[in-house]
């Protein structure tokens, strides 16, 4: 079961070792909330006879006593825990009043198995204990040989929703797998790239949105169409919307000493299935250069970062003498327009 073991009595004191296993209070992870009765006992009455029978309640672990169970104790399913009082799942509210105490104290990711914990007990993923040389980062001590079951069954105990949830994800996840989840999740919303807008939506809403209230900072497009482009000396992106689905990319400028990086991406969640092909030209009257790929999707773009991994160098001999550098643009909506 995923629990913590704290130790000890509610007391501090350790029980008598002569007359087998000590009663122990109920493990827990971070604060968990059961909802069964409060326990009645809290020791054995060691001594003589109890003016209330002979009933000595108490709770050993599961593999001591498997077949032994008081009404308070609870088993582990898939989705929760059912009590053996009502015969029915019941959750179990778990509190973390530290949210990354389930995260790799080096390199401050989601934590999974295998964890690695040296003899003063501090953890760390494979993958850092590795990379530290299997030296652990906080005392210094070997680490990487030993595993630390206890984290290990909370993780794979430990269910959480997708930061999304609000947004209509309703998936119910591994810890360790949250990451690679929410990367590729159909509900991640789109943030407006309009400079000084906040707003975040889905992306059909982003696309009303940006249509009705930025329409004036962007150029609409057709696909299939040759979209001409003149970009002023200092100008480093153009918003394209397209007419009919309102679908926005963004075709952007990094400018360098070599001349111009341009790209086109798109905005929408990483996990599109849709693509779009696009090829930018660029002509000096005697020398063409050309780009055709594949348009990146992203569901936020930030004007001082880089748009994309794909580009084309546009040298600045191609800007013409009144500082515009003149670009034909073109987008098609599925790949069979495109060959």
């Amino acid at each position: 079961m995923a629990r913590f073991s704290l130790g000890g009595d509610e007391d501090g004191s350790e029980g008598p070792s002569n007359y087998g296993p000590f009663p122990k209070r109920r493990r827990i992870a971070a604060s968990i909330v059961y909802t069964s009765e409060e326990e009645s006992q809290d020791r054995w009455d060691l001594f003589g006879d109890s003016s209330e029978g002979e009933e000595w309640e108490h709770e050993d672990e599961d593999d001591e006593q498997p077949n032994l169970q008081n009404e308070d104790e609870v088993q582990p399913t898939e989705a929760g825990v059912t009590s053996t009082q009502t015969g029915t799942d019941e959750p179990v509210s778990v509190t973390l009043a530290d949210p990354d105490v389930l995260d790799c104290p080096v390199c401050l990711l989601p934590l999974g198995p295998p964890v690695y914990q040296c003899e003063n007990g501090h953890i760390a993923c494979s993958s850092c204990c590795i990379k530290m040389g299997n030296q652990c980062g906080t005392c210094s001590w070997p680490i990487g040989y030993n595993r630390c079951r206890a984290i290990e069954k909370v993780l794979e105990s430990a269910r959480i929703s997708c930061q999304n949830r609000p947004h209509g994800c309703m998936e119910s996840l591994n810890y360790s797998r949250k990451l690679d989840h929410e990367k590729t999740c159909n509900y991640t919303p789109c943030s407006c790239p309009h400079l000084d807008c906040n707003y975040v939506g889905s992306t059909k809403s982003l696309y009303a949105h940006f249509a009705s209230q930025h329409s004036r900072s962007s150029k609409e497009f057709r696909y299939n169409c040759v979209i001409p482009l003149s970009l002023d000396s200092n100008q480093d992106h153009v918003f394209l919307q397209e007419k009919h689905e309102h679908i926005l990319f963004i075709l952007t400028r990094s400018i360098d000493i070599l001349g111009s990086f341009v790209s086109i991406i798109c905005i929408a969640q990483t996990s599109s299935e849709q693509e779009f092909f696009y090829d930018v030209t660029a002509r000096d009257g005697f020398s063409t250069i050309k780009l055709k790929t594949v348009a990146e999707s992203t569901p936020k773009w930030i004007a001082v970062t880089p748009g994309t991994r794909k580009y084309v160098l546009v040298p600045n001999d191609f800007i013409t003498c009144d500082g515009l550098l003149k670009l034909e643009v073109t987008i098609w909506k599925d790949s069979q327009s495109y060959r």
